[in-house]
């Protein structure tokens, strides 16, 4: 079949506001307020309880903000927004009949795991040999929709804490960036992690441990933040060990609003984290540092969610530069789009990266496309299919996958025990102890497994 070649590159703000809703609203609580009988009173109509981080969602007019505001117990209230959580760019793909049907390996390896170079630099497979693929592991996937029935998932998802935030429905399907309906960011991320070792496909970094796939954002990858908020509370609440978010949402710190909608992110973090679940978070796409001088437009005046929530953990992205030319190269330069900065980044993932001066022609696996594309992630997507693709969307779910190795073997512990492993086992690189592109080191799921 004629391969089609689909490739948008972004390395602009990773997300962007659209229009506000102007009735719907946060309401963020003093610690056990009567945030029902506030709304009321100002006029309101309560749509959403997150009672956990004493939260609700609220529809009023448009006195209601003020109205609201001024009421006993409110702490703080802001217009929720929608915004685009999930750059289009990240979803660069190549696709064609073998991928989306790939044959059985006759030795019994999923027949596309050699293409996932990501898993040689973390060093899964070591850990495999150790015994350790995830076993009693349990992460939550937040993102956009899924296929629950692709056969590298369908066996690997907890049907009791998967769910849909967004009305849209759980599933993935044709959509404004999409028309194929092919390019599922979530099963991408979902399928790094736990795609099953059952001899099709791809394979995941933490191949026995059981997904919950919880959708907070529409196909198009765009969403409002009390469903975020609200898949990160409903997730803490199923004993997960690691929550995986690869989005992201910047605002300006001087937007109306934007402290509000930062506590209620940084609220919902901080509420797993002390239920036990790890919040493992995408550092963004942008290609600047945090570090920068304060000046208007840099990333110091940005607020980027979650990944700048104290507890959650910020992964950028690494890549190697030819790899489809020669598998030996090194795996772990800086990804050209990713954010960096002492300030924000905690571990380094593969993440993948387009390089221009890697041209021509080349075969790995049995598979032949343009040289440059191997440098990409593979992981699954819909309708039963698999694609490559780049962003710190793909570096966060192999962290994810090594904090799952880690629990499979240590079991269940608080998330700075589990933080402390990820530290601890991962790779030096760059200036030593805390680099600015790598902060503590790329993970290492082996040297994890031998603290």
């Amino acid at each position: 079949m004629k391969s089609v070649l689909k490739i948008a590159f972004a390395t602009s703000l990773v997300t962007f506001p659209l229009a506000a809703s102007a009735e719907t609203f946060v309401v963020l609580g003093t610690p056990g307020a009567n945030l029902d009988a506030a709304v009321t009173a100002a006029g309101g109509r309560i749509k959403k309880r997150l009672a956990s981080i004493d939260v609700v969602v609220a529809e009023g007019g448009s006195g209601f903000l003020a109205a609201v505001g001024g009421k006993a117990g409110v702490a703080a209230v802001a217009a929720d927004r929608k915004i685009k959580w999930i750059p289009k760019g990240e979803r660069a793909v190549f696709r064609d009949a073998d991928v989306v049907n790939p044959p059985n390996n006759p030795a019994g390896i999923d027949p596309r795991f050699n293409l996932q170079w990501g898993h040689t630099a973390i060093k899964a497979v070591d850990a495999w040999k150790m015994g350790y693929e995830g076993h009693g592991a349990r992460v939550a996937v937040l993102d956009g929709g899924f296929q629950l029935n692709h056969p590298d998932i369908a066996g690997r998802y907890d049907p009791s804490c998967t769910a849909d935030m967004t009305g849209e429905g759980i599933a993935y399907g044709p959509n404004s960036d999409d028309d194929t309906g092919i390019f599922a960011h979530g099963m991408h991320t979902a399928g790094t992690i736990g795609a099953a070792r059952n001899g099709v496909g791809t394979i995941g970094v933490a191949p026995k441990a059981t997904l919950c796939l919880v959708k907070v954002l529409f196909n198009s990858g765009s969403g409002s933040f009390e469903d975020v908020a609200a898949g990160i509370v409903y997730a803490a609440d199923r004993s997960v060990d690691v929550i995986s978010m690869s989005l992201g949402g910047s605002l300006q710190k001087s937007e109306e609003g934007a402290s509000t909608l930062r506590q209620l992110i940084d609220r919902a973090v901080s509420y797993a984290y002390k239920k036990g679940a790890l919040v493992i978070v995408s550092a963004g796409n942008d290609g600047q540092s945090a570090d920068s001088p304060k000046t208007t437009g840099t990333p110091a005046n940005l607020i980027h969610l979650p990944s700048d929530s104290p507890q959650a953990i910020s992964i950028s992205a690494t890549a190697p530069r030819g790899w489809g030319k020669n598998q030996n190269v090194f795996l772990d330069n800086p990804a050209s789009y990713t954010n960096y900065g002492r300030s924000v980044i905690n571990l380094a993932g593969p993440g993948g990266d387009y390089t221009p001066s890697v041209t021509g022609d080349c075969t790995v696996a049995g598979v032949t496309r343009p040289c440059y594309i191997f440098d990409f992630v593979f992981s699954t997507g819909a309708a039963n299919s698999y694609y490559w693709s780049i962003g710190t969307s793909m570096a966060t779910p192999h962290v994810s996958g090594v904090a799952a190795l880690i629990v499979s073997k240590y079991g269940k512990m608080h998330p700075a025990k589990l933080r402390a492993y990820l530290n601890a086992g991962a790779d030096d690189l760059g200036v030593s102890a805390h680099d600015p592109y790598y902060g503590n080191g790329r993970v290492n799921a082996a040297r994890s497994l031998s603290k």
